[in-house]
This record gives structure tokens, C-alpha cells and sequence, in this order.
């Protein structure tokens, strides 16, 4: 939730970037699904720029250099323009 709210994400934003519903986000952030399966933590470390560890809490750094919405959305769009 914490890196979320830094790059003024909505739930719904990260949802969509996963695959995954909004309320499944919520339930990742309050801590109701603890058992948090590889697949899904790649996703999220990928939707916010962060490494699995620190999103495991196994360090308290994370190494990114995007630092806002805007660039974070340039790069998604770059990224889904590479794909197609």
C-alpha cells in the first residue's frame, strides 16, 4: 500500500495491471492474504516498480527510479506499444 499511495496509484489502477479485481487488492494491502503466491508477487513488484523482497518485507529499500504517476503511465504505455 505504502509504494501504492507514493505513486498516487488507485487500487483499481494496480488491479488492472495484474489482472486481478480491486478487492483483491485491498485484501493484499489489510494483510487478509497471507499466502502470497510467486505469480502474484511478481505481478505487483512489476505493477510497482519495487523488487519481490521488499514486498515480502525482507528489506526495507526498494530500488526504483520512477518517482511519479505520470512516468510510471508513460512507461506502461511504451511497454504495451512494444507488445503489440
Amino acid at each position: 500500500k505504502q509504494r501504492r499511495l507514493e505513486l498516487n496509484l488507485t487500487q483499481p489502477y494496480v488491479a488492472e495491471k495484474m489482472g486481478v479485481t480491486a478487492s483483491t487488492i485491498l485484501r493484499y494491502e489489510n494483510g487478509s492474504i497471507d499466502n502470497t503466491k510467486k505469480m502474484v508477487l511478481e505481478g505487483l513488484s512489476e505493477a510497482l516498480h519495487v523488487s519481490v523482497e521488499w514486498l515480502k518485507g525482507e528489506t526495507d529499500e526498494y530500488e526504483t527510479d520512477i518517482t511519479d504517476k505520470r512516468e510510471l503511465q508513460i512507461r506502461d504505455a511504451m511497454g504495451d506499444i512494444l507488445e503489440q
